[in-house]
């Protein structure tokens, strides 16, 4: 899976390459019980580039920051397995410690992993997907982006669940917004992630009813194949009145890892004051 990042090509990579050597002998020269000049089973080579605590130690420094994380996966195989099986999963600890616990804590955390990879977590965390034109949603084309703050709400997340299935536990983003969508309409895209989705009743209930996995739609975090829960008719009203969403126009979709991507048409400010609602 691809992720935001700035520029590219060889060039890059290898002035990336070449900072990371330099990150790694500072961090490498001060670290307690990191042995400088070998690595702990011999198989990444070199003078320990790819030891797995002095990486640890790089991105910490640095915050886990997502930029970076994206930069230099790209440096090489070796840099990108890493950061799959450690860094990514350090940032989606620092960045929302209790949602990952008890994301964790499911039975799709079993042995301290986390349906899909840690790698498509972290993305939904920091990345706004944006949106296109689906089978039930009118949008321009707004392509996916960096997002500065993102919260994630259990509470929030109750509303777009089927009455059947509240029991479920998923975690809903704010909206991200998009003014001015065409026709007067502003858009909001939304990200969310289910806890434990293999077991819930979310699954259950779209296999019962055998809703199909759409054709061409896919999951913008992990790419596995998703489901329209507008298609399916399982939208519920709740969802629509938590967006604050106009005439009912809502799309969103869940894949089979659990991950959640929607858009919805919003109410404009204005609109929201003649009607004098709490959204």
């Amino acid at each position: 899976m691809s992720c935001l990042h700035k520029g590219g090509g060889a060039a890059s990579r290898i002035m990336l390459a070449r900072s990371t050597r330099q990150r790694l002998g500072d961090v490498q020269d001060g670290a307690s019980g990191v042995q400088a000049g070998g690595t702990e089973s011999g198989s990444n080579g070199g003078v320990g580039l790819l030891d797995e605590k002095v990486l640890y130690l790089v991105f910490k420094s640095m915050n886990w920051n997502p930029f970076l994380i994206c930069q230099y996966t790209l440096v090489c195989k070796r840099f990108a397995d890493v950061m799959k099986k450690v860094i990514w999963k350090e940032f989606c600890l620092s960045r929302a410690p209790k949602m990952v616990s008890h994301l964790l804590s499911g039975a799709g955390g079993q042995g301290g992993t986390i349906a899909g990879g840690w790698q498509p977590l972290g993305k939904l965390m920091f990345s706004c997907p944006g949106s296109h034109q689906s089978k039930h949603f009118y949008s321009k084309t707004i392509p996916g982006h960096f997002v500065w703050k993102s919260r994630f709400s259990r509470t929030s997340g109750k509303s777009f669940l089927p009455i059947q299935c509240r029991s479920d536990t998923l975690y809903i983003s704010d909206c991200c917004e998009h003014l001015d969508n065409g026709d007067d309409d502003d858009l909001g895209v939304y990200r969310g992630v289910f806890r434990a989705f293999g077991t819930s009743k979310t699954r259950r209930l779209l296999i019962e009813n055998r809703v199909d996995l759409e054709e061409t739609e896919f999951c913008p975090f992990c790419r596995e194949k998703v489901w329209s829960m507008t298609g399916a008719q399982l939208v519920p009203p709740s969802a629509i009145q938590r967006l604050g969403a106009y005439k009912d126009n809502v799309d969103y979709f869940v894949c089979v890892n659990g991950h959640l991507h929607g858009m919805a048409s919003l109410i404009s400010t204005s609109d929201s004051e003649l009607s004098g609602e709490d959204q």
